[in-house]
């Protein structure tokens, strides 16, 4: 099983470390990759730029040997999750791929490109939310896709966002050496 873990990391927090570490512990997959969006992806704003997300999620990889870093989103337009699957399906073609999504993001699901071929072809992690019924979402909205769903309804979901550290400036919401380098190149209105 590899594991991919999308999102746009800005910045990567505690709350995206202590989920990927629990996730690698429980389902031991062969690889666990995070993607951060590239700078094209255009449905966020005030992203910071690609390099510097890269750089940080890179930083949180030391601390999970188990994960590692791809920049493939950030090589061309963007063009859909289903894209970004498919690419990693032609370099592990004997392994199940499996995206990690939160189950607000499920809720949309059927609004992204190709979402039908997506689950067809794809297996999601759903992480279970206390405010969210996913499961009576799948029952009402993506019924022929069941068996495309894992329901992850144990994982460790902290009360913390990117938001709150770029916005409310919670210096604790992110690893030290993360927030040493966000103060070093300033990014978010911190540092010199």
């Amino acid at each position: 099983m590899i594991i991919l873990y999308g999102g746009s990391f800005n910045p990567p927090t505690i709350a995206h470390y202590e989920l990927s570490k629990y996730l690698i512990a429980k389902y031991q997959p062969t690889k666990f990759i995070f993607i951060p969006v590239g700078d094209k992806y255009n449905w966020k704003s005030n992203l910071a730029p690609f390099t510097h997300r890269y750089e940080m999620v890179k930083i949180m990889c030391k601390y999970l040997p188990q994960a590692t870093i791809s920049d493939y989103e950030a090589q061309a337009e963007y063009r859909g999750t289903i894209s970004t699957l498919k690419y990693f399906r032609t370099l592990y073609p004997n392994e199940e791929i499996v995206y990690v999504i939160g189950a607000d993001n499920l809720l949309h699901i059927t609004a992204w490109i190709n979402y039908e071929e997506l689950l067809k072809e794809f297996r999601f992690l759903v992480l279970q939310r206390d405010d969210i019924n996913v499961e009576k979402f799948i029952t009402s909205t993506l019924t022929p896709f069941k068996s495309s769903l894992i329901i992850e309804k144990e994982a460790p979901i902290l009360n913390v966002s990117a938001t709150e550290y770029r916005d409310l400036g919670n210096d604790n919401v992110v690893l030290t050496e993360i927030n040493q380098y966000i103060y070093k190149h300033q990014l978010y209105g911190r540092g010199e």
